[in-house]
């Protein structure tokens, strides 16, 4: 009997046309809502499904480039593809989606590993298995390979508090709340239905959490904060210095404005702010302290753990 296992380093995916480079681990599928028809002198009837179906897709990925994933919080739906394996009349095999919508977004950094980045959608079209070239085939652009890796001297933290206490951990995460919009009218196939259009519900929130080993970190009385509030401001930057030739051993070269920046495997600047290649950057004036808590263990220091709490209109 053939092996047809599907090891990782045959598989290849795409979101939007382009390949998504970097990715430790991604799922995806759906649940069909079902509901039990009982009746009077019957008992048990059938089975209906109760509700319109939902796919969800969510993946980890390393932070090894400018992530365009962030730029899909808004209202333009996105496809993707997993390609898989070759069947044994050789065809490609993938795992497609459409009319998918981001609903999280989250940046993880700290000391012990690479900046990460967790990110999840919601499927309002069709979801499962075809072929290359097939209808749920949406690749294109392959992904990119070289590219440098950062690490956690490379993240930039910035709170009350920071120039003299240690940040050793932060993260940030996006919710954004989908509404989908269902009309009777609005079918697809015998029994499936497709939302007429899909809402975002603003503000966006945006929830970061920093854990700091406190030298002098004073926490804010409890009173004070309900009577006041306690904003501050907060940034996180993640960059790579590119002010040499070679940068984590691929190759810089001039961006045509006497700045340096970082190359693709097709040869294509990804882009220089002057002082680095920014991978994430987030700056806010008016981040709302909503959670201290302070821990102690005998095998550790004195560390206060923050949350903070921002929100994002639409304009």
């Amino acid at each position: 009997m053939p092996n047809n296992a599907s090891p990782s380093y045959e598989q290849m995916f795409f979101m939007g046309g382009t390949g998504v480079s970097g990715i430790r681990n991604i799922s995806a599928g759906y649940t069909v809502g079902q509901k039990q028809v009982k009746a009077l002198g019957a008992g048990f009837v059938q089975e209906v499904i109760a509700e319109p179906l939902q796919g969800e897709l969510s993946m980890t990925r390393d932070m090894l480039y400018q992530d365009p994933v962030l730029n899909m919080t808004g209202e333009g739906a996105v496809s993707g593809t997993l390609l898989h394996g070759v069947q044994m009349d050789g065809a490609e095999k993938v795992y497609g989606f459409n009319t998918g919508y981001l609903t999280s977004y989250s940046v993880n950094c700290n000391v012990q590993d690479v900046p990460t980045i967790d990110s999840s959608f919601v499927v309002f079209g069709q979801m499962g298995s075809g072929v290359r070239e097939g209808e749920l085939d949406y690749s294109g652009t392959a992904p990119l390979q070289n590219l440098g890796v950062v690490n956690h001297e490379s993240v930039l933290m910035t709170f009350n508090g920071s120039g003299t206490n240690r940040a050793v951990s932060a993260s940030q995460t996006y919710n954004i709340n989908r509404v989908p919009i269902y009309t009777l009218d609005q079918k697809t196939s015998e029994i499936y239905y497709a939302p007429s259009e899909v809402l975002t519900e603003y503000p966006i929130e945006i929830t970061t959490d920093i854990t700091v080993e406190i030298d002098d970190y004073d926490t804010a009385n409890i009173i004070d904060n309900v009577r006041s509030g306690n904003y501050q401001t907060i940034g996180i930057e993640i960059l790579v210095g590119a002010k040499e030739d070679t940068l984590d051993g691929h190759t810089v070269i001039p961006a045509g404005t006497g700045k340096l920046c970082l190359v693709d495997n097709a040869g294509e600047c990804l882009g220089d702010d002057g002082d680095g290649i920014t991978r994430y950057k987030f700056l806010s004036t008016t981040g709302h302290l909503v959670s201290e808590s302070i821990e102690s263990a005998v095998d550790g220091v004195l560390s206060v753990n923050l949350q903070f709490k921002d929100y994002y209109n639409k304009d």
